[in-house]
């Protein structure tokens, strides 16, 4: 596929993406690929409402570069990102692997954004849902994807937006879903966790390397 300033200037302005606003620097990065290579570059494919935010709530480049390589392995597998906001993690990975991933993501708007962007790429290896995760069922997932999904229920600034409505009792029921689904995952199931020091995995998960300061972790299921 040639991405060529044409060819995106054109796409963007059928679908309205960007409210037919795309700059030029967006148009240069994406002719030349150099969006896969810095955070910055990436997050123009996004309007300033979510560039902004984007060092606090989107998973950075280098972090999803050695997070998909340790989920994808050697075989392509089909990899759920739970909480998926504007589709950082997912529409990157699935232009540097050739596994599937699929984004669960509760608010419609960033739900609506992930699919806005991956249109404009034609990426084809990439799903979203725009569903609650007490509502997903793990085990048609090889492998996973969490990013503090959780964190704006306890939170006391930072938010995305302030649309849903927050409480501790819902942050506790996502985490016991998410732990519930981990738990009857079949032996050698991969998770990546990012930022997440307080989320604790079932026992049978065991810590195979630990990068950016403890912050990136991988892990492997052993039983």
């Amino acid at each position: 596929m040639e991405l060529t300033t044409t060819w995106i200037s054109e796409r963007a302005s059928n679908d309205l993406i960007f409210e037919k606003k795309i700059n030029s620097f967006a148009l240069d990065i994406i002719d030349s690929y150099n969006f896969t290579e810095y955070d910055q570059d990436f997050d123009q494919l996004y309007p300033i409402r979510y560039r902004s935010i984007s060092k606090i709530h989107w998973t950075p480049v280098d972090v999803i570069k050695i997070a998909v390589g340790w989920l994808n392995g050697k075989t392509p597998c089909k990899i759920l990102d739970i909480g998926s906001g504007v589709g950082k993690f997912c529409l990157l990975g699935s232009i540097l692997s050739k596994s599937i991933f699929v984004g669960v993501e509760k608010r419609k708007n960033l739900f609506e954004q992930s699919k806005k962007t991956a249109k404009l790429l034609e990426i084809k290896r990439v799903h979203f849902i725009n569903e609650n995760v007490v509502n997903i069922d793990f085990t048609d997932y090889d492998a996973f994807y969490y990013f503090n999904p959780f964190c704006e229920q306890i939170a006391n600034s930072d938010w995305i937006d302030k649309k849903p409505t927050f409480s501790l009792e819902k942050y506790g029921e996502y985490e016991k879903h998410v732990f519930s689904q981990l738990k009857i995952m079949p032996k050698g199931t991969k998770v990546v966790t990012y930022c997440s020091n307080d989320f604790s995995l079932p026992v049978s998960y065991q810590v195979r390397n630990m990068m950016f300061d403890g912050l990136l972790v991988l892990w492997i299921k052993l039983e």
